[in-house]
């Protein structure tokens, strides 16, 4: 079965960036640019991990982190945070509501990313 995997970026250059290197893992893979969006989609598709921006319109990736752990139907989905933001209050935060782990942009290859959740999920 292809693990499905949900990329929330605004950057439309790092978005596309991040969904071809997983689909050439074998991914499947949708894109969000905004909280909403992201929010949609996850109610929509039942997804092995959601790779989650912090800096992105309409709803941060903050908020729709607490959105997605406080409802019952999303709260087991795997987050991973993938942001350039790297203060630790932040990122201590991002952990304590659920997010699985936290990853610099600047200090990993895409490849890199896609090992570290591919890891995480479990393939």
């Amino acid at each position: 079965m292809q693990n499905k995997i949900l990329i929330v970026e605004d950057d439309q250059f790092v978005s596309e960036l991040y969904d071809h290197q997983f689909t050439k893992y074998g991914f499947f893979t949708k894109v969000a640019n905004d909280g909403e969006k992201a929010l949609e989609l996850v109610r929509t598709y039942k997804f092995d991990a959601v790779l989650l921006d912090i800096m992105i319109p309409k709803l941060d990736g903050i908020e729709v982190l607490k959105k997605l752990k406080a409802d019952s139907s999303t709260k087991n989905t795997v987050v991973v945070i993938l942001s350039n933001l790297g203060q630790d209050d932040l990122i201590k935060q991002a952990l304590q509501i659920g997010a699985k782990a936290y990853i610099i942009k600047s200090l990993y290859t895409p490849d890199q990313v896609v090992s570290e959740v591919r890891s995480i999920i479990g393939v």
